[in-house]
C-alpha cells in the first residue's frame, strides 16, 4: 500500500502545481494590468507596484490552493482511469476506499495547511497592501483622481467636480466643472479651461485658470456669468485616504482571535445599544464578521470537500479526456464560488444563518462526492449517469 500510496500522490503533484499556477497567474493578471495602467499614467515608481502584487498574492492562494487541489486530483486520478490502471487496482482487491486514503490526507493535509496560512499570513499581508496603498496615496494624492469621473472631496461644502482629461506635457487637469449645492433649483457652476493641483499632505491646492462663474439671478430665468483669470480653492482628500486607511483594520485584515475579540466587542454594543437603526448596523457588522470568522475554516476545509468529490469525478470522467475532466473541474468551482458568495451576502444580511452560508458549498460538495463514490463503485460512465439522472427527472414529471 505504501507503494500504491506513493504513486497516487506522485501523479497528483505535477498538475496541482501547474493548476496553482495557472489560477493564481489568471486572478492576479486583471490587478497586475490595473495597477500598472494606474503607475505608469501616474508616474509612481514600479517598486510599489511589485511590492503591491506581493501583498495580494496571499489573498490570491487562499482561493486557488482548493482550486488547484480538485484539478490536480481530477487530472491524475483521469489519467490513471483512462490508462486502465483504475482497473488493474480493483482487479488485485483495491477498493474505492483505499484509493480515496491518501488523497483524503493529503487534502486534509493541504487544508490545515491553507487555514495556518489564512490566520497567519493573509491578514498580515492584508494590513500591509492597504497601509502600503494609503501611504503611496498621501505621498502621491493624483492616484485618487480619475478622469471623467464626478469626485467628491468638496462635497462638505456643498459641492462636486470632475475634470475632462489632462496635458501629457504640463500635467494641468483639462475641462475643469465645479458644482455648488442647488439654490431654488438651479445650481452654481463653475468652469475652468485649465487647472493645476498643489498637494499638501492629504490636502490639495486647486488652481482654476481662465474660468466662467455661473451663479443663479433674483429670477430663476436669469444668470450671472462671472469670469476669471485665475481661483484657488482647496481639495480634501482626506475622506478617500480615510477609506484606504479602514481597510488596515477590516475583518479581512484580523486573524481569528482578533476576529473574536471584535465579535465580543460587537455584542457588548449591540446590548447596550437601544436605537432599532444602531442595532441593525451594529448586527449586520456582527454577520459580517461571524462571516469572516467561518470563512477561515470553510474555505480551507474546501480543499478536503474536492478531495471527496475529486476521485469519484475523475474516475467517472475516464473516457472523455483530461479536456473535459478539467473542464468539469472549473464547472465545480464556479459552482461552489457562487454558492459561497450567495452565501456570504446571505450571511451578512441575515437571511442565513451566517455558519450554514458559508459551509453550504462544502456541504453541498462533501454530499456530492458521496453520492459519485456511489456511482464509482458501480462503474458507471460519467455521462450515462448524467443521462440516467435527466431520464429520472423527465419520468418525475410525467
Amino acid at each position: 500500500m505504501r507503494i500504491l500510496t506513493r504513486y497516487i500522490l506522485t501523479e497528483f503533484v505535477a498538475p496541482f502545481f501547474l493548476g496553482l499556477l495557472c489560477f493564481t497567474m489568471v486572478l492576479l493578471i486583471n490587478e497586475v494590468f490595473e495597477l500598472t495602467k494606474t503607475f505608469v499614467a501616474k508616474d509612481v515608481s514600479p517598486r510599489y507596484l511589485v511590492e503591491l502584487l506581493i501583498y495580494a498574492l496571499p489573498a490570491t492562494l487562499v482561493v486557488t490552493i482548493p482550486m488547484a487541489t480538485l484539478v490536480g486530483i481530477l487530472l491524475s486520478f483521469g489519467r490513471l482511469s483512462t490508462d486502465n490502471e483504475i482497473i488493474a487496482m480493483k482487479s488485485i482487491g483495491v477498493g474505492l476506499h483505499q484509493l480515496m486514503v491518501p488523497i483524503l490526507l493529503l487534502s486534509l493535509g493541504i487544508s490545515l495547511f491553507t487555514f495556518a496560512f489564512m490566520d497567519l499570513a493573509l491578514p498580515r499581508a492584508n494590513r500591509a497592501y492597504a497601509k502600503l496603498l494609503y501611504s503611496i496615496n498621501v505621498r502621491h494624492p493624483a492616484l485618487i483622481l480619475e478622469e471623467g469621473i464626478i469626485m467628491r472631496e468638496l462635497e462638505r461644502e456643498g459641492r462636486m467636480w470632475m475634470f475632462e482629461g489632462r496635458d501629457p506635457k504640463t500635467g494641468r487637469l483639462k475641462n475643469v466643472r465645479i458644482w455648488e449645492e442647488y439654490r431654488d433649483g438651479v445650481p452654481t457652476l463653475i468652469t475652468a479651461r485649465e487647472a493645476e493641483l498643489d498637494f499638501s499632505g492629504a490636502y490639495a491646492k486647486l488652481r482654476l485658470f481662465d474660468g466662467v462663474i455661473y451663479k443663479p439671478g433674483e429670477r430663476p430665468e436669469d444668470m450671472i456669468t462671472i469670469k476669471f483669470d485665475r481661483q484657488e480653492i482647496r481639495l480634501e482628500l482626506s475622506k478617500a485616504l480615510q477609506e484606504l486607511e479602514y481597510q488596515v483594520t477590516s475583518f479581512r485584515s484580523m486573524n481569528l482571535s482578533q476576529l473574536k475579540g471584535k465579535i465580543a466587542e460587537l455584542k457588548a454594543k449591540l446590548r447596550e445599544t437601544k436605537s432599532p437603526p444602531f442595532r441593525e448596523a451594529i448586527r449586520q457588522q456582527l454577520n459580517r464578521a461571524y462571516v469572516e470568522l467561518h470563512k477561515k475554516f470553510s474555505i480551507p476545509a474546501a480543499c478536503f470537500a474536492f478531495g471527496l468529490i475529486g476521485v469519484p469525478l475523475g474516475t467517472l470522467t475516464r473516457r472523455s479526456g483530461k479536456m473535459v475532466g478539467f473542464g468539469v473541474g472549473l464547472s465545480l468551482i464556479l459552482v461552489y464560488y457562487v454558492l459561497l458568495r450567495v452565501g456570504e451576502t446571505s450571511g451578512i444580511k441575515g437571511v442565513m444563518n451566517p455558519m450554514l452560508g458559508v459551509w453550504l458549498p462544502n456541504i453541498v460538495t462533501g454530499l456530492g462526492g458521496v453520492a459519485l463514490a456511489v456511482q464509482v463503485s458501480r462503474e458507471t460512465p460519467f455521462w450515462a449517469y448524467i443521462k440516467r439522472y435527466k431520464l429520472g427527472i423527465a419520468k418525475a414529471q410525467s
